[in-house]
């Protein structure tokens, strides 16, 4: 009987006889780590924003654009995390939109009343623009 299978019965039959002291002995001699699961402590507003760029629209501009989305974190601070990727799905769902970013934050307000008006937000919108031919913006509260 390997060490994960004695481990697994050991705790099978504590459980089944309530007996912690074998738990703990069984712990202490388990060959490999478990991680806990730990509930989100706070609440996270995801905002995910998926870019499709115009045919024409020259690859330096592009790239200038996705450089400027990048920065924002740097100067509005009410962002709480930031990612982003290219599309890199083999299903050719994507519609065209090559480019995704995931915006956290704390609140609506957060999002509606700090980043949506932030002038840095607002420029960043402008150089997109006249490049964009379309956008998906999807909400939610992280789960």
């Amino acid at each position: 009987m390997n060490r994960i299978t004695l481990l697994l019965t050991v705790l099978y039959i504590s459980v089944l006889f309530g007996c912690q002291k074998t738990i703990e002995a069984a712990e202490e001699d388990k060959p490999v780590a478990v991680e806990e699961v730990s509930e989100v402590s706070e609440d996270v507003l995801r905002h995910v924003v998926l870019f499709k760029f115009k045919d024409d629209a020259p690859a330096t501009e592009v790239e200038l654009i996705n450089q400027a989305f990048l920065d924002l974190p740097n100067t509005i601070e009410v962002i709480k995390d930031f990612e982003w990727g290219l599309n890199d799905s083999p299903e050719d769902l994507d519609q065209g939109f090559t480019h995704c970013y995931m915006v956290s934050f704390s609140s609506e307000q957060d999002r509606d009343s700090v980043y949506a008006p932030h002038p840095q937000h607002q420029a960043f919108v402008e150089l997109l623009g006249p490049h964009l031919d379309k956008v998906l913006v999807v909400d939610y509260w992280a789960k």
